[in-house]
């Protein structure tokens, strides 16, 4: 009995395989469209046939059907004489495809009910050796042609990398398509040996090979220059081919063998040539040898040493070419260390990529020429000369650079600020420096100060800059006392004469300042000024006391001796000696020592300026040798008009003294001074206190003094805040770790800081311990 539709039949094997055979090669063979439904068909009645389904006899024809397809294959490639990989990628696609086509439509059945069935009773050991029908067809492909033929393709696919290489035109997805058909029949071993042995393996080999050839070549005819380049270019080439040629498992081990062909086996001959590069300042070519080093591990350590040491070279022949070793101009100093900087920061912008390990080692070298150059060695002369620098591009009277450019400055100063060891020298300085700037009103702007102390804070933290602000906070208060002081007087009629009066009140312990060395008697005209001042802010501010720093102080004086009148900026020293004479024409030593009380320095010091400006002469004849140095004083006044007849000023001193030059004898007490009725100047207001602003070596010694007090202290507050911390430690180990402490605001020496551990057991705040010299207790 019959079945209609797709139920059990009885039927014919021989007729319904014939056809589906038929059909199958139209379809590995492209020559003609076939309905795959139908053979779909064909094959479930084959399937389910009565009395005795036909799945192992189709197994079998299809598999014989496969084997004698691939060996007409096999000869139709054979006889291709020219162009084999065309042929062999033509046939293997139509294959390919078609074997896709039978595994997912026109068996699908067989795969689902019988393979399958067997492939599972094999994992249970029954021997039968089935495979789906697409892993079949690829298994046979592979042993009944690949194995054949694969010398000839894969020399044939060899050729056209060659000629890749070679710069000709070639047919690249030929390759690619090769390569893809490979890992195809890889894909029914688990070994997966084919792409692996046959082509991975061949293929880097053949590029071992040329590359090593080509690379020697290259450097032999064209120097190590252009081969750099060439490398480059080569490495950047393969790896575009990488992706197309190889599969990304490969990519990697391409790249250490380029690496290694190209970079590795030159790396001495690279590295050797930087320091010509470097002398030579040619950039491109040493961002191309930083390019190639950088790929292989350890590449560029000799690299990082040789710029290490070229910078250190260079900056400190630099600084040898400074003139005056012992007391180097700030301005040339410094200007010249930034200029070593920024040279070879862009040359590690540029030419390193700004990588950060040139960056280390710019720093390193940097620190190196800043502290222990031939100007700084075993001196803390470098954050001195820095401080001072600042100074000069705060300070009014600065043309050379606009706002913006003095940011831009500034900042590089604080970068330089960064290599300074002893930051607590730099704060010293800066700190006297800002407090005459401040009290002298010859900030270029305040703006400008903020930036450059934000930028200190930012480097060094709140602490280091605490004092800065306090100095900001002193001056807005005393405007605001100034102006609270004029309301009082107006408000109670009391009168302070015709003098414009105004003060600053400083926070004493907030700001750098020179001692007073004398006894000032201040002028007549000024003492109403001071007392009625000093009445007030006793009234407003009880248990405060006011400490008048005279040294400081300065005045605007109007003069009527000579043809015209003129605007004298004086310090109250030279205010005090130039009020005497009001009352008198001529006026000896010995008188104006008594009218003032200044020391002998003070007054040799105050004459001197006032002798130098040319406004007093000596009346005797023989003291005229005392003006031999007066070369350019007479015009050298800063146009700073200050309205305030007395202001307490941070006014440095000048270095010339009342001596006779010919014989170095400091005049006596009866010479007499009078006041030059033949002066004439240019300028109606004339600076005469410059000269005084000048620092005397006596104050640069008192500075460095109060740094070695303060580095005690802090010293010995560190060893009580560890052995706090600690309780008890060995000496070298508290050594060790004072040192760490104090490294970011100075370098301390091992003498120092023993002796400060030797000051703190004489005050009980640490002891020894018992039986042990070199172990220490916290004293509670």
């Amino acid at each position: 009995m019959m079945m209609n539709g797709l139920g059990r039949q009885d039927i014919d094997f021989n007729t319904i395989w014939k056809n589906i055979a038929d059909q199958v090669y139209k379809i590995l063979t492209g020559s003609q469209n076939v309905s795959a439904m139908f053979l779909y068909e064909d094959v479930y009645k084959l399937c389910i046939a009565q009395p005795q389904p036909y799945c192992e006899p189709l197994y079998e024809n299809i598999k014989k059907f496969f084997e004698q397809h691939v060996d007409q294959i096999l000869l139709i490639i054979l006889d291709t004489k020219s162009d084999t990989i065309s042929e062999y990628l033509k046939q293997w696609k139509l294959f390919f495809s078609g074997c896709e086509l039978c595994n997912k439509v026109i068996f699908r059945y067989l795969n689902l009910n019988w393979i399958n069935k067997k492939i599972l009773d094999k994992k249970f050991g029954h021997p039968p050796d089935v495979y789906e029908i697409q892993i079949l067809g690829l298994m046979i492909w592979k042993e009944r042609l690949f194995f054949k033929i694969k010398d000839r393709v894969l020399k044939c696919v060899e050729i056209l990398i060659q000629k890749d290489r070679d710069g000709e035109l070639v047919q690249h997805q030929f390759i690619s398509q090769f390569m893809e058909s490979l890992i195809k029949l890889d894909s029914v071993d688990k070994d997966r040996t084919l792409y692996l042995i046959e082509y991975e393996a061949s293929y880097l080999e053949n590029t071992r090979q040329f590359y090593t050839r080509e690379s020697v070549a290259f450097i032999a005819s064209s120097g190590i220059s252009s081969y750099m380049k060439k490398a480059e270019t080569r490495i950047d080439e393969e790896e575009q081919r990488s992706q197309k040629y190889l599969n990304s498992s490969s990519h990697d081990k391409m790249r250490r063998l380029l690496h290694s062909i190209l970079i590795e086996k030159h790396k001495e001959l690279l590295q050797s040539e930087c320091i010509n590069y470097l002398k030579d300042e040619k950039l491109d070519e040493i961002y191309n040898m930083y390019k190639l080093l950088s790929r292989i591990e350890g590449g560029l350590a000799p690299v990082l040493e040789t710029v290490q040491k070229y910078i250190q070279h260079v900056g400190i022949d630099a600084i040898k070419s400074i003139p005056d070793r012992n007391n180097p101009d700030p301005k040339i100093y410094v200007e010249t260390l930034l200029k070593i900087y920024l040279q070879f920061s862009s040359i590690i912008k540029k030419s390193f990529n700004n990588d950060v390990s040139f960056i280390t080692v710019l720093d390193l070298a940097c620190h190196k020429i800043f502290n222990q150059n031939h100007i700084t060695r075993n001196t803390t002369k470098s954050p001195e000369l820095l401080a001072k620098y600042c100074d000069m591009l705060l300070k009014k009277g600065n043309k050379q650079h606009e706002e913006i450019e003095l940011e831009d400055k500034l900042g590089q100063i604080i970068v330089l600020f960064k290599y300074v060891d002893d930051k607590d020298v730099f704060q010293k300085f800066y700190s006297k420096m800002l407090s005459r700037r401040l009290i002298n009103g010859t900030s270029v702007s305040d703006d400008i100060e903020k930036f450059m102390i934000t930028g200190l804070k930012q480097a060094c933290g709140f602490e280091y800059t605490s004092k800065f602000q306090r100095m900001f906070n002193d001056i807005t208060l005393s405007a605001e006392t100034n102006e609270e002081f004029k309301n009082h007087l107006i408000k109670n009629s009391l009168s302070i004469g015709k003098i414009d009066f105004s003060i600053l009140v400083l926070t004493s312990g907030s700001w750098s300042l020179h001692s007073q060395t004398s006894s000032f008697i201040v002028p007549q005209e000024l003492t109403l000024c001071i007392s009625a001042f000093q009445q007030y802010y006793s009234t407003q501010h009880q248990g405060r006391k006011l400490n008048w720093l005279h040294h400081l102080c300065k005045a605007e004086a109007k003069s009527f001796f000579a043809k015209k009148s003129y605007d004298f900026q004086v310090t109250n020293f030279q205010l005090g000696i130039l009020l005497i004479f009001n009352t008198q024409d001529s006026v000896s030593l010995e008188e104006i020592t008594k009218f003032t009380n200044l020391n002998e320095n003070e007054l040799s010091r105050t004459l001197q300026s006032l002798i130098e400006a040319k406004i007093l002469i000596p009346k005797k004849k023989d003291q005229n040798n005392n003006n031999n140095n007066n070369n350019n004083n007479n015009n050298n006044n800063n146009n700073n008009n200050n309205n305030n007849n007395n202001n307490n000023n941070g006014g440095g001193e000048g270095n010339n003294s009342l001596v006779d030059s010919a014989n170095n004898m400091q005049p006596s007490s009866t010479q007499e001074y009078t006041v030059n009725c033949a002066y004439s100047n240019k300028r109606s207001k004339v600076k005469v206190s410059s000269s005084l602003q000048k620092e005397t070596p006596l104050q640069n010694e008192e500075t460095y003094k109060g740094i070695d007090e303060d580095r005690k202290l802090y010293l010995q507050a560190s060893i009580v805040r560890i052995m706090k911390a600690r309780k008890t430690m060995n000496h070298v180990s508290l050594i060790q770790e004072v040192i760490e402490h104090s490294r970011l605001r100075f370098q301390p020496n091992i003498p120092m800081i023993k002796k400060c551990i030797e000051q703190l057991i004489e005050k009980e705040y640490i002891t020894r311990a018992e039986g042990e010299s070199d172990r220490y207790l916290y004293a509670a």
